[in-house]
């Protein structure tokens, strides 16, 4: 009975759960940034490369 207190007492699986947690956060706000500055970076060397070919 005393090993179902501890474990159920013990913080340290929670803590993981909230590293897992911002880490899947941090992962998704980097997609999101790249994938928006990748689709800007392609228009803007598009349009350079047609100036250059006129």
């Amino acid at each position: 009975m005393y090993s179902l207190v501890n474990f159920i007492k013990d913080e340290e699986g929670a803590t993981i759960a909230e590293y897992a947690l911002l880490l899947g956060l941090i992962l998704v706000a980097v997609v999101t940034v790249v994938t928006a500055f990748g689709t800007n970076i392609s228009s803007a060397v598009s349009k350079a490369s047609g100036k250059l070919i006129t």
